[in-house]
């Protein structure tokens, strides 16, 4: 190692192989200036489409790039940053209408480290659920309401990306979780 070479943050590394491997072209720094805002970038011009078109591979080799980065690099902040993509995932593939060949691509491809923390994204949807469902915010409207009512292709990513589905009656939204974590004092 050259005396004069910077470390490379572990999620730089990442986003290299992510806009390699899957020909994703990075935002200039001006319009998405964190490495979270670029992982968000990501899924919303790459990943999540792909998904919609029922293509499975640029969802496979981002778990497998995911999970190589957690095994290779455990870092704080590299799962702070990756942890929001992986619940975008996780969000994004919980509705009914991803095709069944992308859930096949999931089953087969996720990493058990990767898994660790989508099942843990998972279980707290659940337990959010129950939590909203006991009457336990009743400040709530509707958490959002349902993503494909919403016609500006932006706003429904945002929605979509940020609730999870549980059923046909509710979804949870990320600003449940939140509403749960502080009444209850209980995170991911």
């Amino acid at each position: 190692m050259s005396l004069f070479r910077r470390p490379t943050d572990p999620t730089e590394a990442v986003l290299r192989k992510l806009s390699k491997r899957l020909r994703w072209f990075r935002p200039s720094l001006a319009d998405a200036p964190t490495p979270s805002d670029q992982l968000n970038h990501f899924a919303q011009h790459r990943l999540c489409p792909a998904i919609d078109q029922g293509d499975p591979a640029p969802l496979a080799a981002t778990l497998a790039i995911i999970e190589a980065a957690f095994v290779e690099t455990p870092d704080d902040r590299l799962d702070d940053a990756l942890i929001g993509l992986i619940e975008v995932m996780s969000n994004w593939t919980s509705w009914p209408e991803t095709p069944p060949a992308v859930i096949e691509a999931l089953e087969t491809s996720i990493g058990p480290a990767t898994r660790e923390r989508w099942n843990r994204i998972r279980r707290q949807s659940t337990v959010v659920a129950g939590w909203l469902r006991a009457g336990n915010a009743p400040d709530r409207t509707d958490g959002g309401g349902d993503y494909r009512a919403v016609q500006n292709p932006d706003l429904r990513y945002l929605l979509r990306s940020s609730t999870q589905y549980i059923d046909d009656t509710l979804a949870v939204s990320t600003a449940d979780r939140l509403r749960h974590e502080l009444a209850t004092g209980q995170g991911m």
